[in-house]
């Protein structure tokens, strides 16, 4: 069902989900796979671009990345990268630096500040930090706080020390990051980004300026981890977001709605039209509807690491990607198991989208750092595998109860069913008899295919302005036999016309050759109106080809 496209076990690639997508750089049609690589200890972070079957580019960030994005910000057809690492949001146009976004930093806590300038121990300032902590989070804290609170009892003298003149700086680090089409939800429309931070908050950023709008800034009851978008950012929008405490919030211009408390933490999120797949970390997939009720829930045989929306286009059809361990799993919207992909590593990130020119590839990102692209077959047919093990939540199916035309319509059924039976085949009937009678009427028309109809075509033209017409017919051999014993008749109405000659034969028709034959046709009528000619060719006494010709008027009346 799925074809190798390449492998590169070598490519020594760590990254998560939110930081690996597709887009058209270079306006030619032609994807690129774009994954942001968080870097080891001694190797940088790199935003990596794939192109065939081989790494094409690769630029070094700054810091380590939290998400990448393609989006649209002009007229052009190519689109830039966004990526979001610490406060900032780099844009990269043509894989080069374009710009850089900053979030406003937060403002520093008194108690913290007034616990910096006037501490007399170490611990006691260590304890209350402490309490800041454990009252508003460790996000509420700036960095230098956090940093020392992260040391050992041992370390955090020396570090007091070092660091006595660094200024308390508090960023509002991003979370994750998504993209919201503005206006349009063509392709290539004018795109706003949309970000999670650690101070609980969803901001949209203006798509020319990157600067913050302030009417769409919402604030949640936690941090956020991942944010899908639906609609436009003009008219009306909906932000799906996944909450670091377990909760799914809807947000919209201006409020904030609770649709449900997960239980557990997130893995990952998938939002179709009308349905949430939310994977959860008791290695649970779960569905639910957007009222926020349960409709089924799925047990995996062991932790699962990312969840990825497999949409085929061409084929209406949405499926889920789960992957747990060496295999991945693919589940209808249903909980039916579609298909298994196993690999040689364990998974870390799968990414379904078009790469290169096809539709339908999947990138496969190891936990020990290989990549794998595989490509979907074109007569790949997903049928389930065996019998569905979601577990159906919440009782019998709702039915929605019967309007009253249905109760009169049905009332009526009953009490004319007899009569409405012979109507039914009365009308069938008489639709059996017109058929037939057509079938008769080409029959004796003689307007039937024959094996003469792939091997010769037949052309005609109408000379002259009346009431004396020439019909020029013209035969021609397309096949490659010859033939003999054809023949050209002429069938009028001798109302309209007198036509010499009727019938002229045809010598032998050699292939590949055209023979033109005229005919005099001379209008009889006072008023010059017109009829049709037909032209018949005929072998013997079988007739093999029929023409209409619709003679014009006839010019007669201008010389009365």
């Amino acid at each position: 069902m799925w074809l190798d496209g390449f492998s590169d076990t070598q490519a020594t690639i760590y990254t998560f989900p939110a930081c690996v997508t597709s887009a058209d750089l270079a306006g030619d049609g032609d994807f690129r796979l774009i994954v942001a690589d968080i870097g080891t200890g001694q190797v940088p972070s790199k935003l990596k671009i794939y192109k065939g079957t081989s790494l094409n580019s690769e630029v070094n960030l700054d810091d380590m990345p939290t998400a990448v994005a393609p989006m649209y910000v002009d007229s052009e057809r190519m689109p830039v990268i966004t990526v979001a690492s610490s406060d900032y949001v780099y844009v990269y146009k043509n894989l080069r630096p374009f710009f850089r976004a900053v979030l406003p930093p937060l403002p520093v806590n008194a108690t913290e500040r007034d616990a910096w300038g006037q501490y007399t121990s170490v611990e006691e300032l260590c304890e209350i930090l402490q309490n800041l902590q454990m009252e508003h989070g460790i996000s509420s804290l700036s960095l230098k706080s956090q940093h020392l609170l992260s040391l050992g009892s041992h370390e955090r003298l020396s570090f007091i020390n070092a660091n006595k003149t660094m200024t308390l700086q508090r960023k509002n680090l991003i979370t994750c990051m998504s993209t919201l089409k503005k206006a349009r939800q063509e392709e290539m429309a004018l795109t706003c980004l949309v970000l999670g931070t650690e101070n609980k908050e969803l901001i949209v950023l203006h798509p020319e300026t990157f600067t913050p709008i302030d009417e769409a800034k919402l604030t949640l009851t936690d941090v956020p981890v991942s944010i899908s978008t639906s609609g436009l950012f003009d008219i009306d929008y909906t932000l799906t977001t996944t909450l670091r405490n377990g909760h799914l919030v809807l947000g919209r211009r201006g409020w904030v709605s609770p649709l449900l408390n997960m239980g557990k933490p997130a893995i990952g999120v998938v939002c179709l039209d009308t349905q949430i797949i939310v994977a959860l970390m008791d290695s649970t997939l779960n569905c639910f509807n957007d009222k926020g009720r349960r409709l089924w829930r799925l047990e995996i045989s062991g932790p699962i690491s990312c969840v990825e929306r497999i949409q085929l286009k061409n084929k209406n059809l949405d499926m889920v990607g789960v992957a747990c361990g060496q295999t991945i799993y693919i589940y209808s919207v249903a909980g039916e198991l579609l298909d298994q992909v196993k690999c040689i590593e364990n998974v870390s990130t799968i990414y379904f989208g078009q790469y290169g020119r096809e539709m339908n590839s999947m990138a496969v990102i190891t936990a020990g750092g290989s990549i794998h692209l595989k490509i979907l077959k074109r007569t790949a047919d997903f049928t389930p595998q065996l019998p569905s093990e979601a577990k159906s939540i919440g009782g019998k199916i709702q039915i929605p109860k019967k309007t009253k035309l249905f109760v009169d319509q049905t009332m009526r059924e009953r009490e004319n069913s007899i009569a409405m039976h012979r109507t039914f085949q009365k009308y069938l009937f008489h639709q059996k008899l017109d058929t037939a009678r057509q079938l008769v009427q080409v029959l004796a028309k003689k307007q039937i295919p024959s094996t003469l109809n792939d091997t010769v075509k037949l052309s005609a033209q109408v000379l002259g302005l009346g009431p004396t017409f020439k019909i020029q017919v013209g035969i021609y051999n397309i096949s490659s036999d010859a033939h003999t014993g054809l023949g050209l008749f002429f069938h009028w109405d001798d109302k309209f016309y007198q036509v010499h000659p009727a019938y002229i034969h045809v010598p032998l028709l050699t292939p590949s050759s055209e023979l033109k034959f005229v005919t005099k046709v001379e209008c009889v009528t006072a008023n010059g109106m017109a009829d049709v000619v037909k032209v018949i060719v005929v072998k013997g006494t079988q007739t093999l080809l029929v023409a209409i010709i619709n003679m014009p008027p006839s010019e007669m009346t201008l010389f009365e």
